[in-house]
């Protein structure tokens, strides 16, 4: 949003809102781990901070979140290069 310009909320932005606020309201968001079935680890790194997600696909071969994670850097980490900063995620996970 900025000063002078418009706030426009129209058919699109609706919709994907509702569609947002109907899928956190189903539980489960997160499923718990299925034995024997490979893990996915998924890390990111943003300007500011670090975060992971754990998934499992499920029999239908659609990924369940089984665990997320974040954190803001320090100030001695905001200096990390975009490479460092994803290695640190993965460091982060562990």
């Amino acid at each position: 949003m900025k000063k002078d310009v418009p706030f426009q909320w129209d058919e699109t932005c609706d919709k994907a809102f509702k569609s947002i606020k109907s899928y956190l309201m189903k539980p489960p968001v997160l499923v718990a781990p299925v034995p024997g079935r490979p893990l996915i680890l998924d890390v990111a790194a943003q300007e500011r901070s670090v975060g992971i997600l754990l998934a499992q696909k499920n029999d239908k071969g659609k990924e369940n979140a089984l665990y997320y994670l974040s954190r803001t850097m320090t100030l001695n980490e905001l200096k990390y290069s975009p490479i460092e900063k994803l290695r640190l995620a993965l460091i982060f996970s562990i």
